[in-house]
């Protein structure tokens, strides 16, 4: 038989395509591999989108400008590590509302009377005394919160407790109730306890605290964002004011959790503090109406020489009113000097009650319960 006449098959034309074809397959999944693990570095995300920069396209001007910005990044950074503050002039502050305030008459209700019993006590006086108000102390020195809060601070924390204060607040406003609620914020023994790094020190990692508790630092910007997440909290819970208790510094030489540029005053410190609140809170005060207080030391406002940064003139501008435990009424000649309507935005908690003016009966703490 010829070697011609022999069968072999049909053949397709360019019969080494298959190989051909697989070679290439083979180069552009290599190319690929290469590709996906080099050029994500050179992807260059901003507002303006996503672009590719490989160094083989970039142009001198490019080069140059980028070399700029990559110091001036470093500058700031460098001096981000140092957190600058000066001791500005609050004298032209106007951060109260004080339109329409009028008088409050209320029972306070300490923190340790802050249950079924308690409360059902404070609503028997207030009709007793015919007033409409309750002032409820919902987070003393010890840090721990009445309510089940939802802010991310009392979440990490484990700082909530299991009143369900939500239900109060609609019961008794829904029996015509003006409330009020204080926190204690700078003073914190549980959040301390749990993260002293928001804490006041006084040196080798000791924390600051006196006989009213352990200190966090009004300087600490997480401090500051838990006091505007409460407030806010508890404004929309339904509070008409919140009162801000220990918005101060203690009388004693500290060490901030923030490096500072040059030493601050403690009336800077507290200032601004409650500056950076009321700015935090702004927008639910504008949405709710409700007002925001501060509890003063008497020492403030007897204008005595105390240190623990609360200027009456600066309080009086970014808070509604101001609160004071006292057995006196002497203090409101001092807000008075200050032009201020005593009647409306000095509350004193007091023992006793008086036709008139504002005032918390600390009913619970009179001996009369």
């Amino acid at each position: 038989m010829r070697r011609w006449d022999v069968y072999r098959g049909r053949r397709f034309g360019g019969g080494r395509l298959p190989s051909i074809l697989l070679a290439a397959a083979s180069v552009l999944f290599l190319l690929f591999l290469v590709l996906f693990f080099t050029l994500p570095g050179y992807l260059v995300y901003s507002k303006d989108g996503v672009k590719l920069d490989l160094p083989m396209l970039r142009t001198e001007e490019t080069a140059a400008a980028e070399e700029e910005t990559e110091q001036n990044a470093e500058t700031v950074v460098e001096a981000a590590a140092e957190l600058r503050y000066q001791n500005p002039d609050y004298s032209s502050l106007n951060m109260a509302a004080t339109a329409n305030l009028g008088i409050v008459q209320s029972i306070y209700v300490p923190y340790e009377y802050m249950n079924e019993s308690g409360l059902t006590k404070a609503v028997a006086r207030a009709r007793e005394l015919d007033v409409k108000g309750l002032t409820m102390e919902v987070a003393d020195e010890s840090g721990q919160l009445l309510w089940v809060s939802e802010t991310k601070t009392a979440r990490d924390y484990a700082l909530g407790g299991t009143l369900d204060l939500k239900k109060n607040v609609e019961e008794l406003k829904s029996q015509g109730y003006r409330l009020t609620a204080v926190v204690s914020c700078c003073v914190n023994n549980l959040l301390v306890s749990r993260n002293p790094t928001w804490a006041l020190q006084v040196g080798n990692g000791i924390v600051y605290s006196d006989q009213r508790g352990a200190w966090l630092d009004p300087w600490n910007s997480r401090v500051r964002q838990y006091i505007i997440d409460l407030t806010a909290e508890l404004m929309d819970m339904g509070f008409d004011e919140v009162v801000l208790n220990h918005a101060e510094h203690p009388n004693a030489q500290v060490l901030y959790t923030r490096t500072m540029s040059e030493e601050m005053s403690r009336e800077a410190c507290v200032t601004n503090f409650s500056i950076a609140v009321r700015r935090g809170v702004q927008e639910t005060i504008d949405r709710t109406g409700a007002n925001l207080s501060a509890m003063l030391d008497t020492d403030t406002l007897n204008n005595a020489a105390i240190d623990n940064g609360q200027n009456l003139s600066y309080m009086l501008q970014v808070y509604d009113r101001v609160y004071e435990y006292t057995e006196t009424y002497q203090e409101a000649n001092l807000v008075i000097a200050l032009h201020v309507d005593s009647t409306e935005r000095f509350v004193p908690v007091i023992s006793w009650t008086f036709p008139g003016g504002s005032w918390a009966e600390n009913y619970f703490e009179s001996g009369k319960r």
